[in-house]
């Protein structure tokens, strides 16, 4: 009875504490005008990790490429990507504040950038920490230490996994979004290139009628004109 109320605890324990440490994610497109820059910040403190992920998923009539740049909270810089489609990067945070984060279109004179990325600030060591002095409390013997950690690492598992699937999802929306946009682009040159040419093609009709009828009509205007070659 002792051992079914200590695992009834465990499970609540190990609710409150995924609850606590769950990490700081943010999914966004953004968009990038020709010449300007999009910054973004965020506060992270010094034991934190920070994961993040980007992709330029449409570049206009231009390249798919921006420049990236990672600053601390005194501004300095600590990641400096020039003209990137991609790029991931993790690193631990060395001070606490105001990160700043920055997505760089100064070298595009016209084409506007979409940009999708995924940012993740997750507890460096607290999660660790909490796990090994809650098994070093609550363990009293070696079968409740196994038992222990199979749910530990199942759990373990589903959440690294449910973590993954959303951040795929992400970036497959960002490519339908990339995609639907080069396919209206396209119809929209499609249909202004059928215009031009139905257009020119009447013109032409009209001016072959006239130049026939010139030939027949011999007291009309282009009659004359053609008869003065």
């Amino acid at each position: 009875m002792f051992r079914i109320a200590r695992v009834i605890l465990l499970a609540l324990l190990l609710d409150l504490e995924f609850s606590d440490a769950e990490p700081h994610n943010k999914q966004l497109t953004v968009f990038v005008e020709a010449g300007r820059q999009e910054c973004f910040y965020q506060p992270i403190a010094s034991t934190e990790n920070i994961n993040i992920d980007y992709q330029v998923i449409h570049g206009g009539l231009g390249e798919t490429h921006v420049n990236f740049n990672l600053m601390d909270p005194i501004r300095r810089l600590l990641i400096n990507e020039i003209k990137r489609e991609k790029g991931k990067h993790s690193m631990k945070a060395n001070e606490t504040g105001s990160y700043k984060f920055c997505f760089d279109n100064t070298i595009s004179t016209f084409n506007q950038k979409i940009v999708s990325f995924a940012l993740e600030v997750a507890p460096a060591d607290r999660e660790e920490r909490e796990w090994r002095d809650l098994r070093q409390e609550m363990l009293t013997d070696y079968q409740f230490d196994v038992a222990y950690a199979g749910i530990d690492g199942y759990m373990g598992k589903i959440h690294v996994n449910l973590m993954r699937s959303r951040q795929t999802q992400d970036f497959i929306r960002a490519i339908e979004a990339r995609d639907r946009n080069v396919a209206e682009s396209t119809y929209s040159m499609v249909n202004n290139w059928s215009w031009a040419q139905f257009l020119s093609m009447i013109f032409v009709g009209f001016l072959q009628v006239l130049m026939v009828r010139s030939i027949f009509h011999t007291t009309g205007t282009f009659y004359k004109f053609w008869k003065s070659f």
